[in-house]
């Protein structure tokens, strides 16, 4: 009998933006800092500038004019006075969700597809009927920014593509890695997310994704810990600079257009710590120079349930997670980098087309909804104190997503993690189909042909319509 890994969500959260400032004692310590250059490029004599001031360059990003610099508070003070800079704030990073592993039998036979237990990819494939209609091609290549891939895994390994890059320098994240060395070939996976993202796309073998047969490429920007903005820059120029037709981000953070103060507690003075300008700006850049390489942006909407055009309710949102750090933030949230022109951005929903508990939502900010799991029966089984019943029946099999894992199993996962990819995949295969087309082009394409469409308030949560991959290639 096959055994696989079952993974349930516990924090079904894509990732969240916080200060780099919260993960110091106080700001006032040596920290991490975004900047952005009104050139797009770093000039030669800032990295000599920052060192005779006391502080160190630890990454740039040269194509966007963006550099990530190391400093006590009093040198970032001075820095981001220099000439040429258009903006500077204390650096945000990423987290990825903690998940619960449980372990179990999949009651199928050692070399049996898993097709039965896919219903999230059944529903947008009608039932297996768009594999007669076209699975992709190695000729059109789907770059995924996320934690790295299972490079081995039978399921994916025949779709991996030579090129997958890592950008998780020595140390990690924030220094509290040690066995990330910086190697750029090290692009495997030590979470999960990453993998199960990629089957969702580009699964060939015990289970099938939507483009079981296009190409694949992982660009690695988490380890175990968390991400640096700068990383996943740089990682969005560099799928762009490859030539990828497709990127996919099951990544979603937000920034604070305003201020963000620290109240020291043994002071009780408030500090300005800035906002996060310079990032938000910065992503705006990576995304357009993807754009005009020629690759369509996929990404996450979210997985707070909040409306995100509700500028209100996501700075309440973002001050909860703020506030333990003592952190406040003024004036207006912005979810990202869903907010950012020429970004598709994804809904989630879970069995029935209905939006998923936790999926983020809002008009004008989703613009297409997919299959992604959800968890309200887990949830209502947790509440009731029967969740070893939940288990026990298998119920996760009727809500949540299976996919491939990181150590050559399986596992079930919910987000709009992971409905993302189910739309990349789709872009893929409406290229395979219809030629090579612009981003702008390719993304009307997918409204008009890849969707059940939606009327009046339900674009609120849909966008567009819900994903039809079947419909897509007729």
């Amino acid at each position: 009998m096959k055994k696989f890994i079952a993974f349930l969500v516990m924090c079904i959260f894509c990732g969240y933006f916080f200060p780099a400032d919260a993960r110091a004692e106080s700001p006032l310590n040596k920290q991490r800092y975004s900047i952005l250059f009104e050139d797009h490029a770093v000039p030669r004599s800032f990295e000599e500038q920052v060192k005779r001031a006391g502080g160190e360059v630890i990454y740039t990003v040269s194509e966007i004019g963006f550099a990530q610099v190391e400093a006590p508070s009093e040198v970032f003070g001075k820095l981001k006075g220099l000439p040429g800079i258009s903006a500077a704030n204390p650096a945000i990073a990423w987290s990825l969700p903690e998940t619960l592993q449980i372990k179990g039998n999949s009651g199928y036979p050692e070399n049996a597809p898993l097709w039965d237990l896919q219903w999230d990819i059944q529903r947008i494939t009608k039932n297996g009927e768009s594999y007669q209609l076209g699975t992709g091609s190695h000729d059109v290549v789907v770059g995924i920014i996320d934690s790295g891939i299972d490079r081995d895994h039978p399921d994916l390994a025949k779709n991996l593509l030579p090129g997958s890059k890592n950008f998780v320098p020595a140390g990690g994240y924030a220094g509290t890695e040690p066995q990330e060395k910086g190697d750029p070939e090290a692009f495997d996976d030590l979470t999960g997310h990453g993998s199960h993202v990629a089957g969702a796309i580009a699964a060939n073998g015990d289970m099938l994704g939507v483009a079981p047969d296009v190409g694949i490429r992982s660009y690695r920007v988490f380890g175990q810990s968390g991400a640096e903005s700068a990383w996943i820059f740089d990682a969005v120029v560099t799928a762009a600079n490859d030539g990828v037709d497709v990127i996919s981000m099951s990544l979603s953070g937000y920034n604070i257009k305003g201020q963000i103060f620290y109240t020291n507690p043994e002071t009780g003075k408030k500090e300005k710590l800035g906002s996060h300008i310079a990032d938000y700006k910065a992503y705006q850049r990576a995304v357009k120079y993807a754009v005009k390489k020629g690759a369509l942006v996929v990404a996450a909407a979210g997985n707070e349930g909040l409306n995100a055009t509700n500028k209100k309710e996501v700075l309440e949102y973002v001050n909860s997670q703020l506030s333990p750090y003592g952190l406040h933030a003024v004036g207006a949230g912005f979810q990202v980098p869903g907010t950012i022109p020429g970004v598709v951005v994804v809904a989630a929903t879970g069995p029935k087309d209905v939006l998923a508990s936790y999926s983020n939502y809002g008009p004008g900010f989703v613009d297409i909804a997919a299959v992604g799991g959800d968890g309200r029966l887990y949830l209502q089984y947790m509440l009731e104190g029967r969740l070893e019943d939940y288990m026990e029946k298998r119920l996760y099999e009727k809500e949540y997503n299976l996919s491939t894992s990181h150590n050559g199993d399986h596992y079930w996962h919910v987000g709009t993690s992971m409905a993302t990819p189910k739309v990349a995949a789709a872009a893929a295969l409406l290229i395979d189909q219809y030629g090579k087309m612009t981003p702008s082009e390719l993304e009307k394409l997918l409204y008009q042909k890849a969707v059940d469409p939606v009327k009046g308030l339900e674009k609120k949560s849909f966008g567009n319509g819900h994903l039809n991959v079947y419909q897509a290639l007729q």
